[in-house]
């Protein structure tokens, strides 16, 4: 059976680097020892991950008119009938006029650099492989109090795309505990859309009409035949000191892999036949040392593949990982 990493969510900063990673037979690691806590240490690192612009924070006072919140990577989120889109944790509608400070908080993930680090890979709760045409995150407070969308309401969120696909839905996050479980498919399809930019230039991408906040994804199930694909690691990397991605090429597809106990082997059960794929570990020593495996193949069926770690700095992890 497989065992599942906890994940969690994290931000920050980065750049650019590409390490190449061997495949092959299994080798002796030089003065590797395991260290439990190494996983907390890994999600720090990648709180460095994501540039700061991909977090944005609306600060506004006593909203009457609807508004139109743009971050810097383009995402418009639509604030309309702002009196009648929010209710408090207990079902009590709180219109935004009432609020000294409406506090809206939305973080993008449109590169899959940023799908590993915050910590939301595209994968449906059933386990399913999607293709993502970019995901937010919404979160409102009312002077410091948590809101949510009202079931009779929708919020509009445009996000930009090129070339985007006719065939997305709108998949909401599933969550425990801040912890991301997978992306629930509401059936509610994405619209393809066309609007000016603040220099009057033609955008295009999506527009989603959220029934919630908190994660929001325009996705599509891949719909190609699938097999089960395999991480073959030297034994002292293992789900305490080590997260492994399978990442799709030229598509926005980010699988987390997860330790399948009886094999020792880090694996998924969905990875599409034929498409190439990028296999990236990370793992941390108890001195802090970093490893970084990197190994590029094609999903054949029923495949294990072996990749032997670096030891790598924390600069080049994260070059690297931005360069996804």
């Amino acid at each position: 059976m497989f065992s599942r990493p906890k994940h969690f969510f994290i931000y920050a900063l980065l750049s650019t680097l590409t390490l190449a990673g061997v495949g092959g037979c299994r080798k002796d690691v030089e003065t590797f020892r395991p260290y439990p806590p190494t996983l907390d240490a890994i999600q720090q690192m990648l709180g460095q991950v994501p540039d700061g612009s991909t977090q944005t924070t609306f600060s506004l006072n006593a909203v009457t008119d609807d508004k139109v919140l743009v971050t810097p990577a383009g995402v418009r989120v639509f604030l309309t009938d702002p009196d009648n889109l929010f209710h408090d944790a207990n079902g009590n509608p709180v219109p935004c006029s009432t609020c000294q400070t409406l506090r809206v908080e939305v973080t993008d993930a449109l590169d899959k650099s940023n799908i590993i680090a915050y910590g939301v890979p595209t994968t449906a709760t059933g386990g399913a492989l999607l293709e993502s045409g970019g995901m937010v995150r919404i979160r409102v407070y009312c002077d410091d109090k948590p809101l949510e969308l009202r079931s009779d309401r929708t919020i509009k969120i445009q996000i930009p795309a090129d070339n985007p696909a006719d065939d997305m839905t709108i998949f909401s996050g599933s969550m425990s505990n801040d912890s991301f479980l997978g992306w629930d498919n509401t059936n509610i399809p994405v619209f393809q859309a066309e609007w000016q930019n603040t220099s009057m230039e033609v955008v295009q991408g999506y527009e989603l009409l959220s029934p919630q906040l908190d994660w929001i994804n325009a996705d599509r199930f891949l719909n190609e035949p699938a097999t089960s694909f395999c991480v073959d690691l030297p034994e002292n990397f293992n789900p305490q000191n080590t997260t492994a991605y399978m990442v799709v090429k030229d598509i926005r597809s980010v699988a987390f892999l997860e330790f399948n106990v009886s094999e020792r082997t880090f694996c998924t059960l969905h990875a599409p036949i034929g498409f190439p794929v990028r296999i990236v570990t990370i793992s941390q020593t108890a001195d802090g040392q970093n490893w970084l495996g990197n190994h590029e193949t094609e999903i054949g069926t029923d495949g294990t593949v072996s990749v032997e770690p670096k030891k790598v700095s924390t600069q080049q992890v994260l070059d690297f990982l931005k360069s996804l």
